[in-house]
């Protein structure tokens, strides 16, 4: 039956308005015989639990005393073993560790061994970037790292401990670039030189190389990768100053730059790669022996 307006039990003007208290007392009464049949459910089923519970135990024990049969059947501590060799975890001893990284020798003065002179770094008679090719004519490694710099930058170079400065000339196209990479104690002198650098690396001359940047209006570059620092400077093989943007001696000091970041990485690389084998070499030996 629906109460208020519109429901069945409504008629205009009319006295039918339910009485409220007798439906609240009338539900009361059902709400609580719900809850005594619950609670006289709940505790029978209880009973019937404990029972079977009871049984059970008594059944495992056969005594009917309370049954320590789960505790029996675990081992006397002193049956178990002290010192489990499975307590540490082991390793198939045919793994390698993991392989040198290239950036690890070129970084670090105690793995970067290999000698550092011109015949193992400037190798080949070009320097070849993308499609533009540099023919090598003068190759120097200087007995001091100033002797290759202006005064301004073999102070810094002096100041941060560089011990090799090695330098190469290239020509081609109507210009020519001097690289120079300098090698350093550690890899932060490198990158302390390379934040501090100020003048410029001079031109390596004489001989087949021409006697570029005289009159100024060179290209330089200043870089750094692991313990090494690198310069490059490039002018106009005929002397004449090289001014704007995009011009081929520009482009030379950049490609040098490149072809130095090319032979440190190489560098590191051929050393990795050594160790690499090195690593397996011995660890065949250990499983031949």
């Amino acid at each position: 039956m629906s109460y208020g307006q519109g429901g069945s039990g409504w008629t205009p003007g009319g006295s039918n308005t339910p009485d409220w208290d007798a439906l609240a007392a009338d539900a009361e009464r059902r709400r609580g015989r719900r809850r005594t049949s619950i609670i006289i459910f709940s505790a029978a089923a209880a009973v019937v639990i404990g029972v079977v519970v009871a049984l059970a135990i008594v059944n495992q024990s056969g005594d009917g005393s309370p049954s320590d049969n789960a505790s029996s059947a675990l081992p006397d501590p002193s049956d178990l073993p002290s010192d489990s060799p499975d307590a540490e975890p082991s390793f198939d001893e045919r793994t390698l560790p993991p392989l040198p990284q290239p950036r690890e020798f070129i970084s670090d003065a105690d793995k970067d061994t290999a000698p550092f002179d011109l015949e193992s770094f400037f190798t080949g008679d070009t320097m070849d970037i993308d499609d533009r090719s540099y023919t090598k004519v003068a190759t120097e490694a200087a007995a001091s790292c100033a002797d290759a710099a202006s005064p301004e930058l073999g102070a810094v170079l002096g100041e941060h401990g560089c011990t090799t400065l090695l330098r190469a000339t290239y020509t081609g196209g109507g210009v020519a670039v001097t690289v120079g990479v300098a090698q350093f104690g550690s890899e932060e002198d490198a990158v302390a030189a390379r934040e501090a650098a100020t003048g410029n690396l001079l031109p390596l001359t004489g001989g087949d190389a021409p006697a570029f940047c005289q009159q100024g209006g060179c290209r330089t570059t200043t870089n750094q990768v692991g313990r090494y620092t690198y310069f490059t400077i490039a002018g106009n093989g005929d002397g004449s100053p090289d001014s704007g943007d995009g011009t081929p001696a520009q482009q030379a000091a950049r490609d040098g730059d490149q072809h130095a970041f090319n032979r440190i990485i190489q560098r590191g690389e051929a050393q990795a790669s050594a160790s690499a084998s090195a690593l397996v070499e011995e660890r065949q030996r250990q499983q031949n022996g």
